[in-house]
């Protein structure tokens, strides 16, 4: 094996993404080193592995092994080790601990972590949604959403509609403007998927006049007038009541708690 290059071969079950981001945590340790990641996926027989493991250089390679079987775990070890290939199983090891510390036996079972990929990219589709559907800027997407926001501005709509996504649910979010009439698809929407947001006037006000003064906005704007925020109050209640949602006062929540309830009442209906 030469000094300053590495060939790591990922061999597992599943896609092999897991190993691959714990190699990489790792290898940035060694910058003189000259490296190559090569993913063998997928490989849950002995004879994928006799496959494997023989197109595998053995004079520049090491091997990264998670196999969840550990028939398949022990087989491919020793055949490494007979090949005279450097390996480290880093899926075993840890298993074998949990399973000491618990006291439970390991599903050992393969192809697990991809489920976990897949709920991984599942919810960066969602945050993605989230994103390209925030503030109302394409109400197309409000017939798509798991869950559609409507409050006035200052509620939490986006952050909430981030942090939901981070739970895999795709979520839009719409702001209301008395001046500035609906799209027609709200109303396409079930209702049980729109949660419109409430919140303390003087709250608002208080919330409105410190993000103001961030922006260097002129002090007297209208923007957090107690007249005008009522208004923007009493239309949002309207709204609500001709679209007969679920409303939620954020006044004194936490975006965290609003989250959890609206993530319950989804649950109870969907």
């Amino acid at each position: 094996m030469t000094d300053n290059f590495l060939q790591i071969y990922i061999i597992s079950d599943s896609t092999g993404e897991t190993a691959e981001t714990y190699i990489n945590s790792v290898i940035t340790q060694f910058p003189k080193i000259n490296k190559e990641i090569i993913r063998k996926p997928n490989v849950d027989s002995k004879e994928k592995i006799d496959q494997v493991v023989k197109s595998i250089p053995k004079d520049s390679s090491v091997i990264i092994q998670t196999v969840g079987d550990r028939n398949l775990a022990n087989y491919l070890r020793q055949k490494t080790l007979s090949e005279n290939i450097k390996t480290m199983d880093i899926l075993s090891p840890a298993i074998d601990w949990f399973e000491e510390v618990t006291g439970q036996k390991a599903l050992r079972a393969m192809k697990l972590t991809r489920k976990l990929s897949k709920d991984y990219f599942s919810m960066i589709d969602a945050v993605e949604f989230a994103v390209k559907y925030d503030d109302g800027r394409d109400p197309r997407g409000l017939v798509h959403a798991d869950i559609v926001i409507l409050g006035v501005s200052r509620t939490s709509k986006t952050p909430l509609s981030m942090l939901l996504a981070t739970k895999d649910y795709k979520v839009a979010n719409l702001p209301l403007v008395p001046e500035i009439k609906l799209p027609q698809e709200i109303y396409e929407v079930d209702p049980n998927r729109i949660i419109g947001l409430i919140i303390d006037p003087d709250k608002l006000s208080d919330i409105r006049e410190e993000r103001s003064r961030n922006l260097g906005l002129d002090p007297h704007v209208e923007y957090f007038n107690r007249e005008r925020i009522n208004k923007e109050l009493e239309y949002a209640k309207e709204i609500f009541d001709e679209l007969d949602c679920k409303v939620i006062d954020v006044s004194f929540n936490t975006i965290e708690e609003t989250a959890t309830e609206i993530m319950n009442h989804y649950k109870e209906n969907f």
